[in-house]
């Protein structure tokens, strides 16, 4: 069958399929994240765990405003759209539930006399 021929060549071309996937500080800095999350779907087994860290820090300049997940007001109701209500909605609809919730700090070395403080979310996520 040319499709089971085409799910081994794609699962072959990605490494396979895993128990747990980590996507760290990643998925602000995609130009397209919900890209990344369907791949993510693809990749994590039944039954497997996708941890997901990230601060929610959109920039345009490394993802286009229209492919944010959240961080930004809805043009109707001028409500604030939170991007970590945004992934959990994203996450489900990919069929993950979500497992596990935590703030973590990060500190980033720029140079010798400067550092960034972070704090992201972290999240576990089982595939259903």
């Amino acid at each position: 069958n040319d499709n089971d021929e085409s799910k081994k060549s794609e699962k072959g071309r990605l490494g396979g399929t895993f128990d747990g996937v980590i996507l760290a500080n990643l998925l602000c800095r995609l130009p397209n994240p919900l890209s990344c999350l369907d791949g993510l779907a693809k990749l994590v087994n039944k039954g497997g765990i996708a941890v997901i860290v990230t601060p929610f820090s959109w920039f345009e300049h490394f993802t286009p405003k229209q492919n944010w997940i959240g961080g930004y007001y809805d043009s109707t109701s001028n409500e604030p759209v939170l991007s970590k209500d945004r992934l959990k909605d994203c996450m489900e609809e990919r069929g993950f539930e979500r497992i596990h919730v935590e703030q973590m700090p990060l500190v980033i070395r720029e140079h010798q006399r400067k550092y960034q403080y972070i704090v992201s979310e972290a999240t576990g996520w089982r595939k259903k």
